[in-house]
C-alpha cells in the first residue's frame, strides 16, 4: 500500500507523458468522425494571458451526452462547424479531424 502511494506521482507523470501518443494511435485506427460546433469557451495559449492568444473549444454529442475539446486552431468563430474524431466507446477521447497526407 505504501509503495503504491510512494509511486503515485511517478505513475501520474508517466501517464501524463504517454497518454496522448496512446490516444493518437487509437484515434488513428479506430476513430469515428462527426461534426462539432465551435462554442464560446476559450483555451488560453502559452502567454495568452498577456497577448490574448486563445483557441475556442468545440462541442459534439455522442451516445446521448455532450463532449468537448480544444479546436487547437485560431481563427474559428463561435458557431463554425468542424469535423472531429473520437473513439466510439470513449467519446471523451477526441480531437479535431486531422488531414492524412
Amino acid at each position: 500500500m505504501y509503495l503504491l502511494i510512494a509511486l503515485s506521482p511517478i505513475l501520474y507523470l508517466c501517464f501524463s507523458i504517454f497518454k496522448w501518443p496512446v490516444y493518437n494511435s487509437l484515434l488513428d485506427k479506430y476513430a469515428v468522425v462527426k461534426e462539432a460546433t465551435i462554442i464560446n469557451e476559450k483555451n488560453i495559449q502559452g502567454k495568452g494571458v498577456i497577448t490574448q492568444m486563445f483557441t475556442y473549444s468545440y462541442a459534439f454529442s455522442a451516445n446521448g451526452k455532450l463532449y468537448n475539446g480544444d479546436s487547437k486552431k485560431r481563427g474559428y468563430k463561435i458557431g463554425n462547424k468542424i469535423e472531429v474524431e473520437y473513439l466510439e466507446s470513449f467519446p471523451s477521447i477526441n480531437r479535431p479531424k486531422q488531414i492524412k497526407e
